[in-house]
C-alpha cells in the first residue's frame, strides 16, 4: 500500500512537472490526505512548529497567518485547530482588477506591519484556481515575499490544479519550486471521488517532526531505521485507507496523454 502510494505521488508529480524536491526520487515526497482541509492543517502545524523553534513556544499567540479574502472557510478552521488566534488570521482584500488574485505588494505591506508589532508571520496561503472566482495567485512573486520573511508558503491547487497536467495550463504552477508545500484534489477533476487529496512537501522531515507519534504498539524496526516511509507521521490520524489504488487505476487506465 505504502509503496504504491509513493509511486502514484511521484507519477502525478512528474505529470505536473514538479521539481525533484517534491518527489521521493528527490529530496521531498507526497502523501494522500483525505481532503484539502487536512493538507492545510498538517502543513500549517509544521509551519507553526518551525516558527516556534525560533520564537519560543510561549509566543504561540503572536503567530500570524495570511490568505486572501477569497480563501476557503476550511483554512480558517485549520488555523483554529492549530491554535492560531482568530485575530491573527489576515484576510487580505482582493479586487476584480487583479481577477481577485492575492497581491504580493499588499502581502508584503501587511507582513511588514505585523513585524513592526512584533508578531510572527508564519504561513501565507495562495491559490491555483480559487473555488469562488477561479482566481490564480502569482506563485513566483508570492514565493519571493515568503522567502524574504522566512515563512512557509503553501499552494492550494485543490480546484484547478489537476488541469496543470496539460502543457497549456502548466504556466499556472510557475514558481512552484520555491514553495514549501502543495495540495491538489484528484477527487474533483481526476475521477477519483472522495476522499483523495494529494499533498507534497519539500522537507518531509519538518512535517514528520510535528506529526510523528511512536507508541510502543506501533514501533517496528523498519520505521525506526528509516528504511520505509511511515505515513502515519504525515497525517492527523494513524489508520489509513488504500486511496492510492483508485488514483493509480485512473492514471493507468487513461494514460498520461489522455488525461
Amino acid at each position: 500500500m505504502t509503496e504504491l502510494e509513493m509511486i502514484v505521488m511521484d507519477w502525478l508529480a512528474n505529470m505536473l512537472k514538479l521539481p525533484n524536491t517534491f518527489m521521493f526520487s528527490g529530496t521531498g515526497g507526497g502523501v494522500l490526505q483525505g481532503k484539502t482541509s487536512e493538507a492545510i492543517l498538517c502543513t500549517l502545524i509544521a509551519a507553526r512548529d518551525r516558527k516556534l523553534e525560533n520564537l519560543g513556544v510561549d509566543n504561540i499567540g503572536k503567530l500570524v497567518v495570511y490568505g486572501s479574502d477569497q480563501t476557503h472557510s476550511t483554512y480558517t478552521k485549520a488555523c483554529k485547530l492549530a491554535a492560531i488566534f482568530p485575530c491573527n488570521i489576515r484576510a487580505i482584500p482582493t479586487n476584480i482588477e487583479s481577477d481577485f488574485a492575492l497581491s504580493p505588494v499588499v502581502l508584503r505591506r501587511v507582513i511588514e506591519a505585523d513585524r513592526g508589532c512584533w508578531t510572527g508571520p508564519t504561513f501565507p496561503l495562495c491559490y491555483c484556481r480559487d473555488h469562488l472566482t477561479t482566481a490564480v495567485d502569482p506563485i513566483s512573486q508570492l514565493a519571493e515575499v515568503a522567502k524574504e520573511f522566512d515563512i512557509w508558503l503553501h499552494v492550494d491547487a485543490a480546484y484547478g490544479g489537476s488541469a496543470c497536467i496539460c502543457p497549456e495550463y502548466r504556466q499556472y504552477l510557475n514558481g512552484i519550486e520555491q514553495v514549501n508545500s502543495l495540495s491538489l484534489s484528484p477527487h474533483k477533476w481526476l475521477l477519483s471521488y472522495l476522499d483523495c487529496c494529494c499533498m507534497w512537501v519539500r522537507e518531509p522531515n519538518v512535517l514528520i517532526k510535528s506529526l510523528s507519534t511512536n507508541p510502543e504498539y506501533l514501533k517496528n524496526k523498519r520505521s525506526e531505521y528509516d528504511s520505509v516511509v511511515d505515513y502515519k507521521d504525515w497525517q492527523v490520524g494513524t489508520g489509513r485507507k488504500f486511496k492510492a489504488i483508485r488514483l493509480w487505476l485512473v492514471m493507468r487506465s487513461y494514460g498520461v496523454a489522455n488525461l
